[in-house]
């Protein structure tokens, strides 16, 4: 099992009407992949609310130099797909 952090995103506007990614809600969740890694923590966390535009998964190591994020975008239906 590997750890992974989720962090949740909403897409926003600034006052400048520069638009911005703004971290909603993160977990760390212990799974065999970053798929699963995501899947459980859909589960843990309520998207319907959060309304999520983004999620980024990062592998945690034993060193913070080696984390490996990958971005994915929540399409309808509450289906993730990887955008990276």
């Amino acid at each position: 099992m590997n750890s992974y952090r989720v962090s949740f995103y909403k897409d926003l506007c600034n006052s400048d009407g520069h638009s911005f990614k703004c971290l909603q809600r993160q977990i760390e969740v212990q799974s065999v992949g970053p798929a699963q890694a995501l899947v459980l923590a859909e589960r843990l966390v309520d998207n319907d609310r959060l309304n999520a535009d983004c999620v980024e998964v990062t592998h945690l190591a034993d060193h913070p130099e080696f984390e490996h994020p990958a971005c994915y975008t929540p399409a309808p239906g509450h289906a993730w797909n990887r955008v990276a």
